[in-house]
């Protein structure tokens, strides 16, 4: 049975592209360096703010990232709400998956204070029992740190547990905590990238995702 269902933020819960992109590219555009694309922004983000801006600098100026990493996390603190918005349907399947008994968590590799924002100000007051971001004290995802802190926290079981991910990080990351995953392919990798982290259900449809958490399909890819 099912007692735990913890989200991913960007890409699965909240579409942060637009203002991800949009701060990181100020914060290079100060350096002098070339502003990105968003498809190339949604292929380094996931990780970790300091991986995304290491490799947003071009690879000869590895030194400039902190530099980066600085004036982009100044910017997008006062920015993080510009163009942000859940993607369609994921506020209804959170609140149907919480419906049926199921605590609801976000764990996310988005510094802390802007995973709490985001969620506090686009998703229902109450809906989630605990949001944690990027902390120093946890390893960033796919470390399953997090995870097993948070299943510690409220007293379940990896076997009771779901991950909602869109990423090939997200896979492994529940994986590497010993819960299910269900992947969705509406956020920022490609169904083929999320198949090859070793993904065994997937969904493009958010009005499945409660269906999917609450009744495991099997070894079935395409949900």
């Amino acid at each position: 049975m099912v007692k735990l269902c913890v989200f991913d933020l960007d890409g699965t819960l909240v579409n942060t592209l637009h203002d991800l992109t949009d701060s990181l590219n100020y914060a290079l555009a100060e350096c002098g360096f070339p502003t990105l694309t968003e498809e190339r922004v949604a292929a380094i983000v996931g990780h970790s703010v300091h991986y995304m801006c290491e490799n947003a600098v071009p690879p000869e100026h590895k030194d400039q990232a902190e530099k980066v990493l600085a004036i982009y996390t100044a910017r997008y603190r006062e920015h993080n709400l510009d163009r942000s918005k859940p993607y369609d349907g994921m506020i209804e399947a959170a609140s149907r998956i919480k419906q049926a008994g199921v605590t609801l968590a976000v764990v996310s590799n988005k510094p802390h204070a802007d995973t709490v924002k985001v969620i506090s100000q686009l998703y229902p007051h109450g809906m989630f029992s605990l949001v944690l971001g990027r902390t120093e004290k946890f390893a960033v995802k796919p470390a399953p740190d997090a995870l097993r802190f948070v299943m510690d926290f409220l007293g379940v079981t990896p076997g009771e547990s779901v991950y909602v991910g869109d990423s090939d990080v997200d896979v492994q990351f529940a994986h590497n905590a010993g819960m299910r995953c269900v992947s969705v392919n509406w956020g920022f990798r490609s169904v083929e990238e999320i198949l090859a982290a070793g993904a065994t259900c997937v969904t493009g449809d958010p009005t499945r995702v409660p269906e999917l958490v609450l009744n495991d399909p099997g070894e079935g890819v395409m949900c």
